[in-house]
């Protein structure tokens, strides 16, 4: 068997999220998942994740967008609250994210992160993966540079996969295209610091509900170890959440993570679940 990172992020954004991961782990079912330090039910869980955190890789989810930032950052939004997606991109894209205030709030959310879990970040990634952005990468590397994150302790999630995998896979084929070519380069600044990262990358999902389970195997196939596959489930006996638009979506992964169904695509793609450590030396180092 191969061993890959199965990493639900977001947590610390709902109680439903936090619930639906803690069981996955509970039952053995992932083996990484990214905090959201600004979420509302960030402090109040994680107490329970730190009960657990023995057993899977705990990181931070960087967040720039959908919640407010832990202090204003003025290039983003000069009121402190919450950016679209959108509006990050383009300012980013177009060179009007001032590094240092990028830089400070993603140390920030850092020092949150250390003070509430009580440990260093296993990992660092991004909500709607802004760390790949122009000028949030440049800011979260200077991290490394800098000491204040320490390249031994903390990997990096890569979100590059090769255009012909995207294109045989057939799942939201412009939206992966696109977010690869973000990526494009990530990996290579950050072996140069000595950084770790994955080994390969898939999830990327419409978050259409009643997708998920004929989605979920088509990311296992032709996965190096040593690859992460990203999840967001939640759990699906909570009350509706009318404020999370893909809720749904999310449920459906959660009942499809917890079943036979998800087990059988593991055997049946000769994968399992495992740290990112453990993962990294079945793929030989990853990032190298």
């Amino acid at each position: 068997m191969s061993s890959i990172v199965l990493c639900a992020d977001d947590f610390g954004l709902s109680s439903a999220i936090d619930a639906g991961i803690l069981g996955l782990v509970g039952a053995g079912r992932l083996s990484a998942t990214g905090c959201m330090v600004a979420g509302e039910r960030f402090e109040a869980d994680a107490a329970a994740l730190r009960a657990v955190a023995d057993r899977i890789d705990v990181g931070l989810h960087l967040t720039l967008t959908q919640l407010p930032p832990l202090a204003p950052v003025p290039s983003i939004d000069p009121t402190g609250a919450p950016a679209s997606l959108g509006r990050v991109l383009g300012r980013a894209l177009t060179g009007r994210l001032a590094y240092a205030e990028i830089a400070a709030e993603i140390g920030r959310q850092v020092d949150r992160f250390r003070a509430v879990v009580g440990r260093e970040p296993d990992f660092v990634d991004g909500h709607q993966h802004v760390h790949l952005f122009p000028g949030v990468r440049r800011a979260l590397f200077s991290l490394f540079d800098e000491g204040v994150l320490d390249a031994r302790r903390t990997w990096l999630r890569d979100c590059r996969e090769s255009p012909a995998t995207i294109v045989r896979r057939g799942v939201e084929v412009p939206k992966a295209l696109f977010i690869a070519a973000l990526a494009s380069g990530f990996a290579a600044q950050a072996r140069v610091r000595g950084i770790a990262v994955n080994r390969g990358f898939a999830g990327i999902t419409a978050f259409r509900p009643e997708a998920f389970a004929g989605t979920f195997p088509k990311f296992l196939r032709d996965l190096e170890p040593g690859a992460l596959v990203m999840c967001h489930p939640a759990d699906a006996a909570a009350p509706a959440d009318a404020s999370d638009e893909i809720d749904r979506a999310r449920r459906a992964e959660y009942a499809y993570l917890s079943s036979d169904a998800f087990l059988a695509a593991l055997a049946a793609a000769g994968v399992r679940p495992a740290r990112f450590a453990v993962a990294s030396v079945a793929g030989e180092g990853a990032g190298e």
